[in-house]
């Protein structure tokens, strides 16, 4: 009825000449032209009352469409495995000014549980956290595609549950490393070879003999075959002087290599690190394992990860640890 009275009220100007016309046959007696009019009327008003419902039932119909469609289509996740390849190989589209992007892993671990002691009256629980960028210099100066980056990566163990909450060890590696593309036809999964300088010290003075430092050239590459990833990585330590080496066995614990076994799902990750001096009469060692999970589907990870060896941090670098730490990963 509604709909009637809607009609009748938008067509009434148009049909008020229509409805004249009839009436002045009416008045002649001429009823059979009256009638034609008034039927022709009524014909109109049922054909745009079918229109109308048609109408109004399609509308309907893409309502629930739209609405199923939606329901069906959530918000699209980010595939951590496209993060983790754009990131490594520098594709990333975003906006970014500055250029500065995540380099390795940036993570804040409020609970860092260790199962030996760390000495110096140091708690047991502590707060590991790194923040780790990158920024591309310059790119392609020997036409080899070459692209040309500075690193940095700050590692810290914290002991806020303690008076004072002193830092009990950071680790600082500031770092230039050159990325040469391999067009490897046969092998897509070759990515690139990258060639690097690194310095790693932790910022203390020789007074209480805790300084230590050393330098190191390395080369490594990132092999991504569907959604594993393989990147081994070797290095050699530039000599110093006796008298001015802080850790000169450092090599023995730390060896010259490591390796990185990873599966990069959709919206998780596992990972494991190996390192080995390969010195079958005194050998040393490390593992690490991390696993993450997107539980907010925004790119912060519930992350854990567990540590068993020799060389967590360069203060420890010759003390076997066993630490299983968790808490939060930042993707992107």
């Amino acid at each position: 009825m509604k709909k009637i009275i809607l009609f009748f009220l938008i067509y009434n100007l148009a049909w008020a000449e229509n409805f004249e016309e009839a009436m002045e046959f009416e008045k002649k007696g001429d009823y059979k032209k009256a009638m034609q009019i008034y039927k022709n009327l009524l014909l109109k008003a049922q054909n745009q009352m079918q229109n109308q419902s048609f109408t109004d039932e399609k509308s309907e119909k893409n309502k629930v469409s739209n609405t199923q469609t939606f329901k069906n289509n959530p918000q699209k996740k980010e595939d951590f495995s496209k993060l983790a390849l754009a990131n490594y190989l520098d594709e990333n589209t975003g906006f970014n000014p500055l250029g500065i992007t995540a380099y390795k892993m940036n993570y804040f671990l409020p609970f860092a549980y260790s199962f030996g002691s760390l000495g110096h009256d140091s708690r047991k629980m502590e707060t590991k956290f790194q923040l780790s960028i990158k920024k591309r210099l310059f790119e392609n100066l020997f036409g080899l595609d070459e692209k040309y980056y500075i690193g940095y990566t700050q590692t810290s163990w914290w002991q806020n549950y303690k008076h004072s909450s002193p830092f009990r060890e950071t680790n600082y590696q500031p770092e230039f490393f050159v990325d040469f593309p391999l067009y490897l036809k046969d092998y897509p999964f070759f990515n690139n070879l990258r060639l690097g300088v690194l310095h790693e010290s932790n910022g203390k003075g020789d007074e209480n003999l805790e300084s230590r430092s050393w330098n190191r050239i390395y080369a490594s590459t990132a092999i991504f075959y569907k959604r594993f990833l393989f990147v081994p990585r070797i290095w050699y330590r530039i000599p110093e002087e006796r008298k001015d080496d802080d850790n000169p066995d450092i090599t023995h614990y730390l060896g010259n290599f490591d390796l990185n076994l990873g599966y990069l799902g959709k919206d998780y990750f596992a990972n494991i690190m190996l390192r080995n001096n390969l010195n079958f009469h005194r050998n040393k060692g490390a593992i690490q394992v991390d696993i993450g999970y997107d539980i907010f589907n925004n790119g912060i990870y519930w992350y854990l990860q567990y540590f068993n060896g020799y060389g967590e941090s360069l203060i420890d670098y010759n003390k076997k640890l066993q630490r299983l730490s968790t808490g939060f990963l930042i993707s992107y």
